[in-house]
């Protein structure tokens, strides 16, 4: 590499330069509360949807009135109205998994909440999964 840098002239600083300055792991975070989450869109569509709407003569906000069309049109057989308004209101339907491998699906339907809830966050299987006869094969 360095006879690289010779031919081609000047690549840039060295990779060195600010390695002493750099977050070294096991030291603490210097950002703890990360990156500010800056929502500029949301935070306008916020405030439009709490302010009142001109000239409507029952005073609403144009979330009242958004809902209001929303409930209208639903009533009136609008499937994609009657959805938004359930999704809003008691939260987007979970979907289902399959699972083809009867030996996985076993296992995924004998893990405990908590071993449910490990995987999701990090990918690991329970110990005792991996004692399973056979399965080293299927996982690789």
């Amino acid at each position: 590499m360095a006879e690289n840098r010779q031919r081609t002239g000047f690549r840039g600083p060295s990779p060195q330069v600010g390695r002493a300055t750099q977050w070294q792991p096991g030291c603490p975070s210097p950002n703890p509360g990360g990156r500010p989450k800056k929502t500029p869109l949301s935070d306008a569509c916020r405030e439009v949807l709490a302010s009142p709407v001109p000239g409507d003569p029952e005073n609403r906000t144009y979330a009242e009135k958004i809902a209001a069309t929303l409930a209208e049109k639903a009533t009136n057989g609008d499937i994609r109205a009657a959805q938004e308004l359930a999704d809003r209101a008691e939260g987007k339907a979970r979907q289902s998994v399959e699972i083809e491998n009867a030996t996985l699906r076993a296992a995924f339907e004998r893990m405990s909440k908590t071993e449910l809830e490990t995987y999701a966050a990090t990918g690991g299987l329970p110990q005792w999964f991996l004692h399973i006869e056979g399965e080293s094969e299927a996982l690789h």
